[in-house]
């Protein structure tokens, strides 16, 4: 098994990070997210686990965020 499943609040955490960065603090595009995210995973990660274990996180983690964002703006749009 990989570390991502070991240790998920630590990946969560880099996530996190790499999609509040200032190019992306605002995206909504998941598959934006998911790139900045699989970029700080790799960074980390490269030698102990796949690419298709971290992108599936990426992507997960990106569509969380995407989804959460865009109730956000809707929310703040119709207030």
């Amino acid at each position: 098994m990989c570390e991502l499943a070991r240790e998920r609040k630590r990946i969560d955490s880099i996530l996190a990070e790499a999609m509040n960065q200032n190019s992306v603090r605002l995206s909504i595009d998941e598959v934006e997210l998911a790139g900045y995210g699989l970029a700080a995973l790799r960074s980390h990660y490269a030698l102990s686990c796949s690419d298709e274990c971290m992108r599936k996180r990426c992507d997960e983690f990106a569509a969380l965020v995407a989804l959460s964002r865009r109730a956000q703006r809707h929310a703040w749009q119709t207030s």
